[in-house]
């Protein structure tokens, strides 16, 4: 386990919710063919600003991690791992559903296995990390500056790790 630290460690955290909110959201049908909206994109990273979005992306990214020690003894910490999920989508009422169904089933869900996604065919779970109760947030932010920003939708959650720093 010495090897996954760093960015590298949350990476694997990342693709990892990324890949078990899209299996999700294929069971829900919402990557089927003949849809009434257009085809909905996922990519792991936030778009960049100086292009417009293509619409229906969505858009998975990491904020800061923040570790406390644990009081369990000196050799614990608790990293604590902000997700953000913007849904950049068609119409508002298209955002609402898919965003409603992500925040769903992460309140359900409650923990994600981390995999490493290097190892193929069938990816090892190397840790868990904890979704962090009532740190699940779902709003439509208001300040859109461009047009693909009108139907701008966002989920975010912690996730938590609790594992030896030393």
């Amino acid at each position: 386990m010495a090897t996954l630290t760093g960015g590298l460690r949350d990476r694997m955290v990342l693709e990892s919710v990324l890949q078990d909110i899209k299996a999700q959201l294929t069971t829900l049908g919402w990557f089927d063919a003949g849809r009434d909206h257009s085809p909905i994109t996922i990519v792991d990273e936030y778009p960049g600003e100086d292009g417009d979005v293509p619409i229906n992306t969505l858009a998975f990214s990491l904020g800061d991690a923040m570790s406390d020690p644990l009081e369990l003894g000196s050799g614990a910490e608790e990293l604590r791992i902000p997700i953000f999920c913007d849904f950049f989508a068609e119409s508002d009422g298209l955002g609402r559903h898919v965003v409603g169904d992500i925040h769903a089933h992460v309140a359900k869900q409650g923990q994600f296995d981390v995999l490493d996604y290097r190892v193929t065919p069938t990816p090892p779970v190397e840790f868990v990390v904890q979704v962090n109760d009532g740190s699940i947030d779902k709003r439509k932010p208001t300040r859109a500056v461009n047009a693909w920003q009108k139907n701008w939708h966002v989920i975010s959650f912690v996730v938590t790790e609790e594992r030896s720093n030393a």
